[in-house]
């Protein structure tokens, strides 16, 4: 007798492509393994296709299952859509968690506003932040793995909807009580000092480090680091300037005596966009969700 796929089946088939493992599978959907190992074993015996082979760092698609992953995403993501749309979305009682890529940066100066009106308007909605990989955002909008992403973003894809939340320009951020720099930052106390850099995964930097180039600028690096989050505490404490967006820059003051000047180089602005995937605004919860984004952050 013909099997038939089921809306579970297809779930547990994506979420091994997706993860490439059938215990954080398990966990994904909130089921025992023996039952991830099961629902395999109905996958291969109705598609007719092992599906997925065992190798040193997980569970390897086979051509079949590549191409059964581009069309299963894409129809239950239909499905999704179509349950979601009939459903009375009602922030105030909704227990959904809606996912939102962005940097540590990023997460700094987006993620207090808007979890913060969030709560005014959904109380019980959860909020889950991802890493903001930029290569990645397309596809991840796509699969519905998030829901949104913020930042240094260029339009990404032909289905990915984008409005431009602000500018922003870089400054240096130093300890108020630096002992040599004061009031002012001219291009030779710049070169002369020591500075941080942040060799995060972040657009922007690039920009940075561009325009440093082209003015022939050649820093002293004393320090690099993979994350934004330590910088408060270690600049308060040293002698070393880092550049940072302005508005990531006064956040940092708040909780550290530092102190901004201006860079002593033209660095261009950076735009920072809101992005989602075209394929679900008109979904109730997906637009309330991308409204509350919005609001919330164009006020920075």
């Amino acid at each position: 007798m013909e099997q038939q796929l089921n809306l579970q089946l297809l779930r547990t088939f994506i979420a091994i492509y997706e993860t490439g493992s059938l215990t954080t599978t398990a966990e994904r959907l909130c089921v025992t393994q023996p039952t991830v190992s099961y629902s395999l074993s109905k996958l291969r015996d109705t598609l007719n296709d092992p599906l997925f082979l065992r190798g040193s760092s997980g569970m390897i698609a086979t051509a079949s299952a590549h191409e059964c992953y581009r069309r299963f995403s894409t129809a239950l993501l239909a499905i999704d859509d179509a349950i979601e749309t009939t459903r009375r979305f009602v922030p105030a009682e909704s227990t959904r968690r809606f996912k939102i890529a962005m940097s540590d940066i990023g997460a700094a100066n987006f993620l207090p506003p808007i979890f913060e009106r969030m709560g005014q308007y959904g109380p019980r909605v959860e909020l889950e932040v991802v890493q903001l990989v930029a290569d990645e955002v397309s596809g991840c909008l796509a699969s519905g793995k998030i829901d949104a992403a913020v930042g240094n973003l260029a339009s990404i894809s032909s289905l990915t909807r984008h409005i431009s939340l602000f500018n922003e320009h870089y400054v240096c951020l130093l300890s108020e009580n630096h002992p040599v720099i004061k009031d002012s930052l001219s291009l030779d106390l710049f070169l002369a000092a020591r500075h941080a850099f942040v060799s995060a995964n972040y657009s922007g930097h690039r920009q940075v480090e561009e325009a440093l180039r082209k003015a022939g600028v050649m820093r002293s690096v004393a320090l690099q680091i993979p994350h934004f989050t330590v910088l408060p505490q270690l600049i308060s404490r040293s002698d070393l300037l880092v550049i940072l967006p302005s508005r990531v820059a006064h956040v940092f003051e708040a909780y550290a005596p530092l102190k901004t000047l201006p860079v002593p180089i033209e660095i261009p602005s950076i735009e920072v966009t809101l992005h989602w995937d075209k394929r679900y605004e008109n979904n109730p919860a997906q637009k309330w969700f991308i409204d509350i984004v919005r609001d919330a952050l164009m006020t920075l």
